[in-house]
Parts: structure tokens; sequence; C-alpha cells
């Protein structure tokens, strides 16, 4: 075979190899355009799911259909008395349970006022179970529907081993216990009944690391997977568990005055529009974006880092002004 022979041979020989190789190329280029057509098209259909359609189709007749009063657990932050304020919008009459007497008085003369609805203020101390005794006899000979969840946003802003343990047992008790045992009271006769909906509300702790509020979180993580086994042990009935994560909402306690933000009134005039659509909710299309952005774009431990350097400061704030109180 003569040189040029060979040459020739081996160009085809390469050209080949680059021919196999484009080949490869195109069919991983392919794999991956319609690996990221099929997420983009999972995320539309969620999208749509869960905020364009609750949006266009109103879910009151519904939620009325399933009992003429709801129970609020902690309806003194801005979540829980948002949903307070979009539940006695559609009539729905109301059980509000919280620790602080004169507030629910005031939010109870409030709702009554714009809304002409029934209301009865239950003031407990939730780390005491025999406070849930008039809880139990308020819900006797009531048609009660939903239970809205919102008492989990106390947080420690302290290291784990320095907690004190009757915060911890108050903290159990009151996040975990008070979720539990108003949920053991309502079962029977939704189940009876065969409808009702539990909405219990989180924060960015469950989505997040959250160091100096470790109690908190775990306790936020306990109500998530309490409602996801009910879900699996009640699907053959007409019962509806949602889990709502207020992650960017500000969710802080009143103190003196009952003053509902906007952003607080627009996420839950929007969340509670998605019960019956979605067991897993942000509540709002704005809250989704923001979460899906951050975790398209960085990864997890990037984001762990970065929130537990925000939450240092807070304890490191938290610590300076326990200090002023005492001088």
């Amino acid at each position: 075979m003569s040189s040029s022979d060979s040459f020739s041979f081996l160009l085809k020989q390469i050209t080949k190899d680059l021919n196999n190789i484009n080949d490869t190329l195109a069919l991983i280029g392919l794999l991956y355009i319609g690996k990221k057509s099929i997420e983009a098209a999972i995320n539309l259909n969620r999208a749509i799911s869960n905020y364009l359609i609750p949006a266009l189709i109103s879910n009151e007749k519904w939620l009325k259909s399933l009992g003429n009063w709801a129970i609020v657990i902690g309806c003194l932050n801005q979540i829980g008395y948002g949903y307070a304020r979009e539940l006695a919008k559609k009539q729905i009459n109301l059980i509000l349970i919280d620790d602080n007497e004169q507030l629910l008085n005031r939010a109870s003369e409030i709702l009554k006022s714009n809304f002409n609805i029934e209301i009865i203020t239950i003031s407990i101390d939730f780390s005491n179970s025999n406070s849930y005794i008039p809880i139990e006899k308020s819900i006797v000979g009531r048609d009660i529907g939903i239970l809205v969840n919102s008492n989990s946003f106390t947080t420690e802003w302290s290291n784990f081993h320095a907690l004190p343990k009757n915060f911890i047992e108050k903290t159990i008790s009151s996040n975990i216990g008070a979720f539990s045992f108003i949920s053991r009271m309502i079962f029977p006769s939704m189940f009876q009944k065969n409808k009702g909906a539990i909405i219990n509300i989180t924060s960015k702790n469950t989505s997040f690391s959250s160091p100096y509020s470790a109690i908190t979180a775990a306790s936020n993580a306990y109500s998530e997977k309490l409602l996801e086994t009910w879900r699996c042990e009640y699907s053959d009935k007409n019962l509806y568990f949602q889990t709502v994560n207020a992650c960017f909402v500000d969710s802080s306690k009143f103190n003196n005055e009952i003053i509902l933000s906007d952003d607080s009134a627009m996420f839950t005039s929007s969340a509670i529009r998605t019960l019956g659509w979605s067991s897993y909710s942000m509540g709002h299309w704005l809250n989704t974006f923001k979460l899906h952005l951050l975790m398209k774009n960085f990864p997890i431990k990037f984001l762990n880092f970065i929130y537990t350097r925000i939450l240092k400061r807070k304890f490191k704030n938290s610590i300076e002004k326990s200090a002023i109180k005492d001088k």
C-alpha cells in the first residue's frame, strides 16, 4: 500500500470516528433537551394546577360544603389571622385559638364587624394539655369542616445544648402536642361525615437547615410528616390534607395591634384557593418562583451555608437584645 493510500485510509477512519462522536453527542443533546422539556412540562402543569386553575375556579362553595365552622390554631400571627380573615369572608364561622385573650377578643371584634359571622375565642396555654378541655367542649354540636394549624413559628434562637429543659417541653407541647390533640378531637366527626380539610402551615425551616432553631424546625417537619401519613391512611375518604410552606412570607406574631400586612393578605388569599387542588403548596406563585430560582441556580449546600449565616446573625442579635433588657 502506497503512502497516499495509507493517508486516505487513515483520513476515512478519522472521519468515520468523528461522525460516530457527532452522533453520540447529538444523541446526548437530544436526551438532555428531552429531559429539560419534560421538567418544563411538569413545572408548567404544576403551575397551572396549583395557581392558574385555582385563580380561575373558585373553591368557595366547596369549602362551605365541608362544614359551617372552622378552627384556626395560632390565629395571632400574620398567616393564621390571614387564613381566619379569608374563611370569614366566605361566611364560615370561626373558633379562634391562641394564647393572648386580649388580642383574641380584638381579632374577634374586627372579623365580626367586617363579616358578620359567629366567632368563639379560646385562650389557652399550649404547653398545658388541660387547656384543651374548653376546645373539646366548644366543638360539640358544631359542624367543623376545616382546621388550620398556624402555631409552629416559635423560634428559640439558641444553641441546642443551652436550651432550658422547660423550653423544650413547652415548645414540643405547643408545636406538636396542640396540633395533634386538636386534630384528634375533630377527626371522628370528619370521618363520620366523610368530608373535611386540615391545613398545616410550615416555614422555610423545612426547606433549609435551621441552626439555632432546631426544635422549631423539627416540629415543623413532624407536622409535615403527620399530614403525609394521614393522606395515605385516609386516602379512601373525602378528607383533604394540605401543607402550605410560607417560606418567604412574614409570619410574625402580633404584639399590641391586629395589623395584617399586604404581603400576608395576598399570600393567604392565594393559598386558601389552592386547597382541594394540591396537597403541598407554596401558597402563592411568587413564593414558588423565589424558591425555584434558588434551588435551580445554587447548590443546596451553598443555600444552607447562606441561611446558616443569616440565622447566626439573628442569633447574635437576640443575645444582644437580651443583654440590653437585663441591664
